[in-house]
């Protein structure tokens, strides 16, 4: 698997080291969802519940404990003791998908992401009602609970199954499309070929927490992943908005992007 230019890479203990921690916090943070009974919403802003306030803590004090920058889509950026000499920032969403987790729908993760000069370098996304996990390490591939990731064949729209988030405008042209409602878990299926296309629909609504693990994660699967209106996508900025967009190829990719900015 060929990494972007410039883009940095660990070795294999220290991107080793780095998924055991985020494996440890990913298994509090399953063990807390199962746990909760208590799906209110914070009160804080709209659609936080207070679920994702306590999962957010047992994500982002041991990251900082661990020397890393956070960037947690329910806290903010924080800065590890070590301050410049952090060790890079992870972008982290506790959970992603909260809606679903309320509902009782089976569609709910953890995402956490190293990004270490502008670039993703290790990542993790953890369904946390399931346990399936999928990660990625920049230059060494992506892997899940099932084994090695690889997207799907290259195929043509119409017998695309696409992965949306917001509303279709029109009819693509695709076989079939899913709203599931976890950004983060929809672009993992991507690149483990159940999904042949994520589009968000929407515009700007996804921060860099709903994507960046997954970003990774469908990248060293052999997919491809932009922002719609040619932005990057990995900023470290909590006000920062993206429209991201993934698909199994290229060639897939590119018609996406027609039909969903058809007057660009």
């Amino acid at each position: 698997m060929e990494t972007a230019k410039n883009q940095p890479v660990l070795s294999i203990d220290e991107s080793d080291s780095v998924l055991a921690l985020f494996s440890r916090i990913c298994e509090r943070t399953r063990e807390a969802v199962s746990a909760n009974q208590d799906w209110n919403d914070s009160g804080l802003r709209a659609g936080q519940y207070n679920i994702d306030l306590e999962v957010d803590a047992l994500c982002v004090g041991p990251l900082l404990e661990a020397g890393f920058d956070v960037l947690s889509e329910e806290s903010g950026l924080q800065h590890a003791a070590a301050g410049d000499a952090a060790r890079g920032t992870v972008v982290v969403d506790p959970l992603d998908g909260s809606t679903n987790a309320t509902l009782g729908l089976p569609w709910f993760a953890t995402s956490l992401c190293l990004v270490v000069a502008a670039s993703p370098v290790v990542s993790m996304v953890v369904n946390l009602a399931t346990g399936e996990w999928f990660q990625a390490v920049a230059g060494q591939g992506a892997t899940s609970t099932a084994g090695i990731l690889s997207v799907s064949p290259e195929l043509d729209i119409g017998d695309a199954i696409v992965a949306v988030s917001g509303l279709p405008a029109h009819h693509f042209g695709w076989r079939q499309f899913r709203a599931m409602g976890a950004s983060a878990l929809d672009i993992c299926a991507v690149a483990r070929g159940s999904f042949d296309a994520f589009a968000d629909l929407s515009f700007d609504a996804h921060g860099v927490w709903d994507y960046a693990g997954a970003m990774l994660v469908v990248q060293e699967s052999g997919g491809v992943i932009v922002d719609a209106l040619g932005r990057e996508l990995i900023v470290l900025d909590h006000d920062a908005r993206r429209t991201p967009v993934a698909a199994s190829s290229q060639s897939l990719l590119d018609t996406v992007l027609i039909e969903r900015n058809p007057d660009v």
